[in-house]
């Protein structure tokens, strides 16, 4: 038995460095396990208080020039790009909070010194790389007036997006969420790293080792089940958005022990 130890120490110490590596992101907020509206301020309060590493959320821009935080395109089934804050918050979430204001949600998630952090995923426009621009320099300068930059992280499907992110302030991270570009070409573009559909990981077991290898952070979305996270966990990919952080914080503690 005893020459079995060691094997079982190494793997045992291997687990537990994963668990503590591995970050929970609540993905739009903590809502689906506490039936909140996602994008609210109340799933943004709730992934506070679960103490979650990050809480990520979707920016968009209205008519008027209002960044909003809401996932799709439209709003209770009228565009946002097109119509006017104060026509589309005319409906409210299912709450009863108000169709929520970037500033309104900058402000609620940043006004204690908590640790999770703002994963802030600007949103393309309907064919309109104009609005993109706009919701890109619009939401950094927010963050900038706040003074809450350190706090925050940006990803986008968009590469003109996080590119210009860059230009405009070169210290921001920012993680890349398509999977047509290569780790080269992450490299070559300057993102900070990749946050990827969970299956670009399962179908793709060196995926996050070469990404490691070239200095970048990797990150997953969106992960529902224990046995993927399992998997993730495996192969060192560090930031795991989902559903269900409440249910991924309790496997990790229960590793730990």
């Amino acid at each position: 038995m005893l020459k079995f130890l060691p094997i079982f120490l190494f793997m045992f110490i291997m687990q537990t460095s994963t668990a503590q590596q591995t970050k929970i992101i609540a993905h739009r907020g903590a809502w689906k396990e506490f039936n909140l509206p996602e994008n609210s301020i109340a799933s943004l309060e709730k992934a506070i208080e679960l103490k979650c590493d990050g809480a990520e959320f979707d920016v968009r821009r209205t008519l008027d020039g209002v960044l909003v935080v809401n996932h799709d395109p439209v709003y209770f089934g009228d565009t946002i790009q097109t119509n006017t804050y104060a026509y589309l918050n005319r409906n409210k979430l299912s709450n009863g909070e108000s169709l929520p204001t970037l500033e309104q949600y900058f402000l609620k998630g940043t006004q204690d010194k908590h640790k999770t952090i703002l994963i802030c995923e600007i949103k393309a426009a309907i064919k309109d790389t104009a609005q993109d621009y706009l919701a890109t320099i619009e939401t950094l300068a927010l963050a900038k007036k706040l003074k809450i930059e350190k706090r925050i992280v940006y990803i986008s499907f968009s590469k003109d997006i996080l590119t210009w992110i860059k230009a405009q302030q070169s210290k921001a991270t920012v993680l890349y969420l398509e999977s047509d570009l290569s780790i080269d070409d992450i490299v070559q573009n300057q993102f900070d790293g990749i946050n990827l559909h969970y299956t670009s990981f399962k179908n793709n077991s060196q995926l996050s080792e070469a990404a490691k290898k070239a200095g970048l952070k990797i990150g997953s979305w969106t992960v529902n089940e224990l046995s993927d996270l399992a998997i993730l966990q495996q192969q060192g990919v560090e930031w795991i958005t989902t559903n269900q952080p409440m249910l991924f914080q309790r496997q990790l503690k229960e590793l730990k022990q």
